[in-house]
């Protein structure tokens, strides 16, 4: 049991391209695995190269072991530990975009499925809002799952947690942000509501949507209008969807 390999405490990331978006941000990496099979060919070179450029030492291993490491995850031969540096309080996140002509802060009310999170802070970070603000109980935390499910961008855009999502709501709407929350029944229809100015989006959880006192705090609740029997979209969907209407509205 003396050889036993013990995890250092710090989070972990798999795959090829979540390991590659690692490197390349500001997280400090405090080991990096990689199957002692994969050691040619791309990204694993450039794995490789970034890893050197920066200091890092590579561990190579079999895959029994790094299959240990990620649950079984689907790995792809590589993994690393980090710590991670893009995490901001409300405050911070608000004080960095906040004065903006055109901020958009998107708020997670209990997203709770880590692939619908991951997804949505991929498409936060293509179309260009400022940050997120998670719920931190009864919900999605930054896993190996969101991490990859975000094409990496977990670890390079700006995240906040909060305990309470209606006192960040109420931060942002101190300081001049508009407050729009989606839901199925809402009044406004999304193609029609001006998204333009310093804007917060609400996204509910896959079962219950937006709790009851969080839509009594927005200004507004918004439908994306729908011609299906099926009655609603994935909250991942809906995002990329909104997000894809306040871009439009900006005029790019």
């Amino acid at each position: 049991m003396g050889n036993r390999y013990k995890k250092p405490e710090s989070n972990l990331v798999y795959g090829r391209r979540a390991v590659l978006e690692l490197l390349e941000s500001d997280c400090k990496i405090i080991e990096l695995h990689l199957a002692s099979s994969d050691t040619t060919g791309e990204p694993i070179g450039t794995i490789i190269r970034l890893s050197d450029k920066h200091g890092i030492d590579v561990k190579k291993t079999d895959r029994q072991r790094l299959d240990s490491l990620t649950s079984n995850g689907n790995h792809q031969g590589v993994a690393a530990y980090y710590r991670s540096t893009n995490k901001l309080s409300v405050n911070e996140l608000i004080h960095r975009y906040g004065e903006k002509k055109d901020a958009l802060i998107i708020l997670l009310d209990g997203v709770q499925d880590p692939q619908n999170f991951g997804a949505i802070i991929r498409s936060s970070e293509v179309l260009g809002a400022g940050g997120i603000v998670y719920r931190h109980r009864r919900a999605a935390g930054i896993t190996p799952v969101v991490i990859k499910a975000s094409a990496g961008a977990a670890l390079r855009f700006p995240l906040s947690m909060t305990e309470n999502i209606n006192q960040a709501v109420q931060l942002l709407k101190q300081n001049g942000f508009w407050i729009f929350g989606l839901d199925s029944n809402g009044d406004s229809d999304l193609y029609k509501t001006k998204l333009t100015g310093k804007i917060g989006l609400i996204f509910g959880s896959e079962g219950k949507g937006i709790s009851t006192l969080t839509k009594k705090r927005c200004d507004a609740l918004i439908h994306i209008p729908q011609l299906g029997k099926i009655g609603s979209l994935n909250v991942s969907v809906s995002a990329g969807i909104a997000l894809g209407e306040w871009l439009r509205q900006r005029g790019l």
